[in-house]
């Protein structure tokens, strides 16, 4: 982003000043024409003088050709009345158009009015202000769709009124494209294990959907609502046990058994799940997630001993939603009442959970309701 940043400050000064240039040799000509008489040394001087002018714009206007066409990225530049003054060669093949139609005229013959792109570039010259869009899908001529990163950034003169806007943009259709396609084998691939995990043990899985919909309004209590975040909420808190796959029928059930200690087993499940994982591509982020669910707050908790913000967030959200699970749906006692499963939350604020998540959990998530 740095080496956009200076590219975008080379073309704004370059832009700038064929705008400036543009104005002066406009006002010249103009004067030229009112003021001059025929045949005189006067006039000969003005037009060396306005040639000499000319010649030096001619060459700026070279110089911003070759910087825009060196550029990978897709690049227009337009004037205060959104005309198209500049562009080059990626612009041309990205948005699909041909650069002799739309050079001087508005943007808005090459972009369309109804335009996502030329709507943005309307509210920059309007505003001042540059923006970004990392992902914006542009439709264009025959049907055709491309996704682009795009940023515009408006060219101010030295009284800082917009006099153009710059915008960059690279076309990201098949990246795009490309992750859609591992978040669908992604989401496949969570419903396959998911599955095995509830032919092993009905009880877990329906225990991790609760626990996925409690997470999930966690997270857009806390402003985490970015698709990101949100798919890596929904699968860890599904996967969240998927290590207890490595642990003996018996064991889960509650049944004793000998070899070793059922509550070594047990512990060791975060580690397995985050191992089960790792065998699979897209998992990066949830893996970590599943392998600190059961650390606390104080430090005292497994496998790693982390303590405060050293434990990934949606690691402490699944942490406290799933103790509460497990406390309102206990399969090994009678099913504890919600008052007092809010009071065992409160005693352990600040020891095992998050005290700030405990209060907005008890407050706006399950409330007086359980």
């Amino acid at each position: 982003m740095e080496e956009i940043d200076r590219l975008r400050k080379i073309i704004e000064d370059q832009t700038r000043m064929l705008m400036e240039k543009n104005r002066l040799l406009a006002q010249m000509e103009s004067r030229l024409k009112e003021t001059i008489v025929s045949g005189s040394r006067k006039e000969d001087l003005a037009r060396f003088q306005l040639q000499l002018n000319k010649d030096t714009l001619q060459g700026q206007t070279s110089l911003l050709k070759t910087i825009l066409g060196s550029l990978p990225l897709g690049l227009v530049v337009v004037d205060a009345k959104s005309h198209v003054i500049a562009y080059n060669a990626a612009a041309e093949e990205i948005l699909c158009f041909a650069g002799d139609r739309v050079m001087g005229k508005s943007c808005a013959l090459l972009l369309g009015e109804e335009n996502e792109m030329f709507a943005r570039l309307q509210e920059v010259m309007q505003t001042g202000e540059a923006r970004e869009d990392p992902e914006l899908p542009i439709a264009l001529p025959e049907d055709r769709e491309v996704v682009v990163a795009l940023k515009i950034a408006p060219v101010l003169n030295n009284q800082g009124a917009v006099v153009g806007g710059v915008q960059f943009f690279s076309d990201i259709t098949n990246t795009v494209i490309r992750e859609n396609l591992l978040h669908v084998k992604n989401d496949n691939l969570v419903k396959i294990l998911t599955g095995v995990m509830e032919k092993k043990d009905g009880y877990v899985m329906a225990h991790s959907e609760r626990v996925k919909d409690l997470a999930l309004k966690m997270a857009g209590k806390l402003g985490m609502s970015s698709p990101g975040d949100r798919q890596n909420i929904r699968y860890a808190s599904l996967l969240h046990d998927i290590g207890l796959l490595s642990v003996p029928d018996e064991i889960l059930q509650g049944k004793e058994t000998a070899g070793e200690k059922p509550y070594d087993l047990l512990q060791a499940h975060p580690i397995e799940g985050e191992w089960m994982l790792s065998q699979m591509d897209g998992f990066g982020d949830i893996r970590s997630i599943v392998r600190s669910h059961h650390e606390r707050f104080d430090g005292q908790g497994y496998p790693d001993g982390l303590r405060g913000s050293e434990i990934p967030v949606a690691s402490r959200i699944i942490g406290l939603v799933e103790a509460y699970d497990a406390m309102l749906h206990d399969r090994a006692t009678e099913r504890r009442a919600p008052e007092g499963i809010f009071e065992e939350i409160q005693r352990h604020k600040g020891s095992q959970f998050d005290p700030e998540l405990v209060d907005l959990f008890l407050t706006q998530v399950v409330g007086d309701n359980g």
